[in-house]
C-alpha cells in the first residue's frame, strides 16, 4: 500500500524514500514488515502468469484461450484489491501499479466483481466503494495500453461507462479513444456508453461504424444504440433496410425483434 513519501508504522507515519527517489508503503504487523503495494501486484500478477504457463500452451495464452475463471487465487486478488479501494491507496498507484492492476482486472472479466460491469446500477465494484476518480485514472492509463491482454479490461471499463450520470468532457475522451481501439467488442461497448451518454456526434459514430465494421454483432450495437438511446424512427428504418441486405442468424434475429416492437 503506497502513501507519498510516508511509511504506516503502528498506526504512525514515517517518513521513508527508497534507493531510486521514489516512495514506497509497507506495514509492519508485530514488527515484521509486509511486502510493499508494488511488490504485492508484481506478485498477484506473476503467480497468475505462472498458472497460465503451467496449465496452458504459448499459443492459448497468446490468443486468450484460457479459463481466466479457473484461477484458483482469485481470493486473495479480489480482497487485495478491496483492501486498496477501502484504504482509498488507488489514487497513490503509480504507472507501473496501475498496469499490473488492470492485467489482473482484465483476466476478472468473466467474474465481474473487480469492475461490477456485469451488474445492473450505479456501483464500479463488487469489492467495494471504487471511486469515480479512481475508476476514471485506470481508464486513462488503459487507453494507452495496447497488448491484446488488456482488451478485456477495456471492454469492462468502456461499458461500465453506462454507470454515469453525464458525459463530460473527460470521460467523452477516454471513450472516443476506447472507441478507436482495435478490438471490436471495446469499440463496440464504448458506442453503447457514448449512446448512453447522449454523446453530440452519436449519429456519425454510428454511420463510421456501420460502414467501417461487418462484425454482425457491431451492427447489432448500432441498432441498439438508436432503438435504446437516440430514437428516431426515421433514422431506424433507415439502417433496418440496411440490415435487411446483411447476413448473419443474430442480426437478422435482433432485426426481426425491433420490427415486432
Amino acid at each position: 500500500m503506497k502513501y507519498k513519501n510516508a511509511l504506516i508504522l503502528n498506526n504512525k507515519q514515517t517518513t521513508v524514500n527508497n534507493k531510486n527517489g521514489t516512495s514506497c508503503v509497507n506495514l509492519r504487523v508485530g514488527g515484521n514488515f509486509m511486502m510493499t503495494t508494488k511488490d504485492k501486484l508484481r506478485q498477484l500478477v506473476s503467480d497468475f502468469r505462472q498458472w497460465l504457463a503451467d496449465n496452458y500452451t504459448s499459443d492459448e495464452i497468446e490468443e486468450l484461450r484460457t479459463d481466466d475463471a479457473g484461477y484458483p487465487k482469485w481470493e486473495e486478488i479480489t480482497t487485495y484489491f478491496s483492501e486498496l479501494i477501502d484504504k482509498k491507496l488507488l489514487r497513490n498507484l503509480d504507472k507501473e501499479d496501475q498496469i499490473n492492476l488492470l492485467y489482473l482486472i482484465g483476466r476478472n472479466w468473466d467474474i465481474g466483481n473487480m469492475i461490477a460491469w456485469l451488474s445492473k446500477g450505479t456501483k464500479l465494484s463488487n469489492c467495494g466503494e471504487l471511486e469515480k476518480k479512481d475508476f476514471l485514472s485506470l481508464a486513462k492509463t488503459l487507453t494507452e495500453l495496447e497488448q491484446p491482454e488488456f482488451n478485456d479490461a477495456k471492454s469492462q471499463i468502456a461499458s461500465s461507462f453506462q454507470k454515469f450520470d453525464k458525459l463530460t468532457t473527460e470521460i467523452e475522451e477516454i471513450l472516443l479513444k476506447l472507441y478507436n481501439d482495435k478490438d471490436e467488442y471495446t469499440k463496440r461497448l464504448s458506442l453503447i456508453s457514448l449512446g448512453k451518454l447522449g454523446f453530440y456526434d452519436i449519429k456519425q459514430l454510428i454511420k463510421q461504424s456501420w460502414e467501417t465494421i461487418e462484425d454482425e454483432h457491431h451492427k447489432i450495437g448500432c441498432l441498439f444504440v438508436i432503438a435504446e438511446y437516440i430514437k428516431d424512427d426515421k433514422l431506424m428504418k433507415h439502417y433496418l433496410q440496411l440490415a435487411d441486405k446483411q447476413e448473419g442468424e443474430y442480426l437478422k434475429s435482433y432485426v426481426y425483434e425491433l420490427i415486432r416492437k
